[in-house]
This record gives C-alpha cells, structure tokens and sequence, in this order.
C-alpha cells in the first residue's frame, strides 16, 4: 500500500508509507508499554499469594544489658521469626531465661565489637544461639532487630 502525498517538481511521488509504518510500531510499543505498566502494578489479592508466605513473629521485650565495665549501655528489642505455624505466645514462658542467658552473652562482648553492621551480626547471632539453647523445641528461622541502640 502506497500513501502518496505529493508530487515533486519532476513527477516523482512522495510516498509516506515509510514514517506511517515507523509511527504505527510505535504507537503499538507505547500501548504495549503502558498495558503492561498497568498489569505489573495491579494489586495481588489473597488468591494470588505464594502459600506459606505469611511471617509469623513473637516480640521479645525491649532490654538494655551494660557492656565494658558498666560504661556503655546496649538496648535490644527483636522479634523473633517463627514457622507458621507455631503460636507466637510461645516464648513467653522463657522470657526470663532469654533475658538472664542473653544478659551474660551480651556483656561478654567488648563494646567496640558492637559498632556497625557487624555488631548488628553478632547480637542477631548471640540471640538466635540464646533462643536455640532455651526454646529447644521451637524452630527460629530468623531474628530481626527492631532496636539496636549503645549509649
């Protein structure tokens, strides 16, 4: 098919075909474009979920342990990542036993351990060790801080 626009001065045609083809491929790139912008942020209903993806925390209270020799203070409050499904109301019974063992993990650590990322390793270490030795029973798959603060 052949769009004729004009004709030159010497008889030639002009022909449009060419930019009409170019501008329709990208008019369909553009709708092609913004259907699937709209597709990918659609919101997901509870139909559309991956099984098993629900999380299931338990919140340890919030502690605060002194470290080297009474001059700091660290304050840790975590919670505490368990399978689905296990009750979070768990670990209250050993509260005090977390608390007590995580007090004597914490102030054998020197203070300048504690500083950045790597201290934040270390504490998520030491409470998920304290949480294996207290709550034997119970399956921690992750410990999350949600204070981690030296004073």
């Amino acid at each position: 098919m052949r769009i004729i626009f004009r004709r030159r001065e010497n008889g030639e045609h002009v022909s449009l075909s060419f930019p009409v083809v170019v501008a329709g491929v990208l008019l369909l790139l553009a709708v092609l474009g913004g259907v699937t912008a709209v597709v990918a942020n659609k919101p997901r209903g509870p139909s559309m979920s991956v099984p098993g993806s629900q999380k299931n925390y338990a919140r340890l209270p919030q502690m605060s342990f002194a470290v080297g020799g009474d001059r700091q203070v660290v304050d840790i409050k975590a919670l505490i990542e368990l399978d689905p499904g296990v009750d979070p109301t768990v670990a209250l019974p050993y509260l005090d036993r977390i608390s007590d063992r995580l007090s004597d993990r914490i102030r054998q650590i020197d203070p300048a351990q504690l500083s950045g990322a790597e201290g934040a390793k270390l504490v998520k270490s030491t409470i998920a060790q304290v949480l294996d030795r207290e709550m034997k029973t119970v399956k921690v798959r992750d410990v999350l801080l949600d204070r981690f603060v030296i004073h």
